[in-house]
């Protein structure tokens, strides 16, 4: 009896086609997640009985939070700068729409700051966000 030591061979796995599915489930869930737009500002809006539900994709907005504080997109700005970040959001077209979001408890010197700045450019498209009043008048 002849007793022979047979090498086995080494085994390999190949995870190629693992790399390939995992990559191919990362871009189908990149592709149909849907990401929501929200605000990063906390701001509480006034209350309207006579709002127009009007929102377009291709609209600048300009917030006041209750300290005064004023951002364009959602990024700070100071009174100096608004001009010219709403120059730039806008790229200079006075038929572009502008939202002026203002807290409640902002105060009115502000708004006023900002509708000045607006109309001084010729901004003609300005819309002031309010949320729907609940309850009768």
């Amino acid at each position: 009896m002849q007793l022979r030591n047979k090498k086995r061979p080494d085994y390999m796995v190949d995870i190629t086609p693992l790399v390939d599915v995992v990559f191919l489930m990362l871009i189908f869930f990149m592709v149909s997640t849907s990401f929501k737009v929200a605000s990063a500002l906390k701001l509480e809006l006034p209350t309207s009985h006579s709002q127009e539900q009007i929102q377009e994709l291709d609209e600048v907005v300009v917030s006041i939070n209750p300290d005064g504080q004023l951002f364009v997109q959602n990024e700070a700005v100071s009174d100096t700068d608004l001009r010219r970040r709403i120059l730039n959001a806008t790229k200079g077209d006075p038929n572009k729409r502008i939202v002026l979001r203002a807290d409640a408890n902002a105060k009115h010197k502000r708004v006023v700051l900002v509708l000045d700045v607006l109309r001084e450019m010729g901004m003609g498209k300005v819309a002031i966000s309010t949320v729907p009043a609940t309850g009768e008048r």
